[in-house]
């Protein structure tokens, strides 16, 4: 299967109906949340349960944990910028396909492509990926600091040569993260 037909399959699947009896404060809870954020309570719903199922039932397993932003920026200046790149390429070859494999039971570029969404979207971080044809682009703006946006561009580097790509374009500023890369059709 192509990547973007994996891609494709991640975000377009088979609906069924369920129902489910919830305490009436958690429906108005819910109502209220869905109603400030403009959706529906449905649209709602299945992010939650997206997010779980998706996210939040493994994390944990995985090795991630609740931090806040302003601690990461505190300790990632007490360290040089070369020190950052080190520790990104370690806790990568450490890691992550390990963290692939738990979460999404692959360790392939349709995978790490849809961690690095769902990371953004349970971290909160606005973000934007885009696809045209074979060219996927990322936008993740963090607000944490420079050395962020270089540890996230460094272990993403590392991720993406490990699979094989070695040609992809990274930008950070100091609140954001940026990259192109081309995945070829044939790659699954």
């Amino acid at each position: 299967m192509s990547v973007q037909k994996k891609y494709d399959s991640l975000n377009h699947k088979k609906t069924r109906s369920i129902s489910f009896r919830l305490p009436e404060e958690l429906v108005e809870e819910i109502e209220i949340e869905a109603h400030l954020n403009d959706v529906s309570t449905n649209v709602l719903a299945y992010k939650i349960l997206e997010r779980y199922a998706r996210w939040d039932s493994n994390a944990a397993k995985a090795g991630y944990i609740p931090v806040t932003k302003s601690l990461i920026s505190e300790l990632l200046n007490k360290i040089s910028d070369k020190e950052i790149v080190e520790i990104a390429n370690r806790v990568e070859k450490k890691e992550f396909a390990d963290i692939m494999l738990l979460l999404r039971n692959e360790f392939d570029i349709a995978s790490v492509l849809d961690i690095i969404e769902m990371r953004a979207k349970v971290s909160g971080f606005p973000y934007r990926h885009t696809v045209k044809g074979t060219m996927h682009s990322f936008v993740i703006q963090h607000d944490i600091n420079q050395k962020w946006s270089l540890y996230l561009a460094s272990r993403y580097k590392s991720v993406f040569e490990e699979l094989g790509l070695a040609r992809v374009k990274f930008r950070i500023t100091a609140n954001t993260i940026q990259f192109d890369l081309c995945v070829e059709s044939s790659l699954s």
